[in-house]
Parts: structure tokens; sequence; C-alpha cells
């Protein structure tokens, strides 16, 4: 569970779709330069691009359930950090849990590696927001 600006989301890095489908928005995770004489489109592009990811991760309407339709890049940019602070933490979450598993079957497998090394097992799926309980 991880709380963004007053939303939150179901973020289970125990959950191997969950996994697969962070990797998918990351690898997809592109900033469409749009030229334009307008200095808000700079600001405007990344923010799209992000709403994209939050809405690959945790389903259609996320984003806007997060950012409201605002287009701020400092609200934007601290959202995605969180997110990504989190991912950062799976390794250690995931070999914490098979520390507590090992100590049972007195078997220690090698480590998990960061998510980036994870392979890709199956493509991302549609999914609809729906706000945590």
């Amino acid at each position: 569970m991880i709380e963004i600006n007053g939303v939150e989301l179901e973020l289970d890095l125990m959950d191997a779709d969950v996994l697969d489908s962070l990797q998918d928005a990351l690898e997809n995770l592109q900033d469409e330069s749009v030229e334009s004489d307008r200095v808000g489109d700079l600001v405007r592009q990344p923010c799209l691009t992000i709403n994209k990811f939050f809405d690959a991760v945790f389903g259609e309407g996320a984003a806007e359930a997060i950012f409201q339709g605002g287009m701020n890049l400092t609200n934007h940019l601290d959202a995605f950090v969180k997110v990504v602070s989190e991912i950062e933490k799976a390794p250690e979450t995931i070999n914490g849990q098979m520390d507590k598993y090992l100590k049972v079957v007195k078997k220690k497998p090698a480590p998990v590696k960061p998510m980036d090394h994870l392979p890709k097992t199956r493509p991302a799926t549609k999914k609809k927001f729906t706000a945590a309980k």
C-alpha cells in the first residue's frame, strides 16, 4: 500500500504480476517531446508521461485520481519518485521473505537481483483503477 496525494494505491511488490506491470511501465516510460512555442508544454509533457505510467501500473484513471487533472511538474515528479523508492526496496523485501522461508527449509538460494534484471514473463494487462480499501 502506498499513499500519494491522499490517494491510497495497492502496490504489492511481492506479487509477480505487479512486478511485471511495473517493469513494463518503466520500460515504456518515454517523454514524447513536442515542439512548441509554449513554455507550459515543457512542463506539461513530462506530466503526461508520468500520468501514463500511473495508469499503466495502477489502472486506467489512477492518474486522474492522484493529480486531479493538474499538470504541476513538482507534484508529478514527487509522486513518481515515491513509487520508484518503493520499487528500489523490493529486492531487499523479497530477500527478507526468502530468508524467513529458508529458516524453515534450511536451504539458501541465490539472492534476488534488482528489478531491472528480472525476466519479462508476460505482457502488461489493462486494468481499471480501484482505490485501495
